[in-house]
């Protein structure tokens, strides 16, 4: 790669990070490329030379959230029991607790924001949802359960932690996550 061209890969990253922050503290709606461009240290300008609208940014920023997490499966899957796994995703929660009480879950509140509208953008933005929802489910097929009952926990599992930052968020608590990481380890354990 060509040093003009790292660097030019470098600043879209650098964009992608910035949006994503922007736009997970304020919303997509209240967010402007301006916000985006401040955020990111460059000249509004620069910013259009490499997105030109605001859903060009959130189709990049959830590309980048499928990539993040694809990465994060990759080395969940090195732990040895799925169960391991498992308890992996609901860590992440744990770790970014203070994040979701002051702005909720990075995915699940563009999903909620964008679904509203309707549209490509919003079924776009319920990818890392899915994502989450289907290796949650192999999960629980490697345990031992069927894809039906595999699809249910998946599902069980998603909607605590989703609904857990909703919470969290609402309440200014990151204990509550904490405390349902707790319950969901149990349930887990009893499975």
């Amino acid at each position: 790669m060509k040093p003009t061209q790292a660097r030019a890969q470098e600043k879209e990253l650098r964009l992608i990070d910035a949006a994503s922050r922007v736009i997970h503290k304020q919303g997509f709606v209240r967010t402007t490329l301006g916000d985006i461009a401040q955020e990111a240290g460059i000249a509004l300008g620069s910013l259009y030379y490499y997105f030109k609208t605001k859903d060009d940014i959130v189709r990049a920023i959830v590309a980048q959230r499928v990539r993040d997490l694809r990465e994060g499966m990759i080395d969940w899957e090195r732990l040895d029991r799925a169960a391991d796994r498992i308890d992996a995703l609901i860590q992440v929660w744990v770790n970014t607790r203070d994040v979701d009480a002051l702005y909720g879950c990075p995915i699940g509140s563009l999903c909620y924001e964008l679904a509203k509208q309707g549209g490509a953008l919003g079924a776009l933005a319920a990818e890392p949802l899915r994502l989450q929802l289907d290796w949650a489910k192999q999960q629980f097929c490697d345990m031992g359960y069927d894809e039906n009952a595999a699809g249910d926990l998946a599902l069980h599992l998603i909607t605590a932690l989703q609904g857990i930052s909703l919470l969290s968020n609402a309440f200014s608590d990151a204990e509550l996550i904490t405390r349902e990481a707790r319950h969901l380890r149990l349930w887990l354990q009893q499975l």
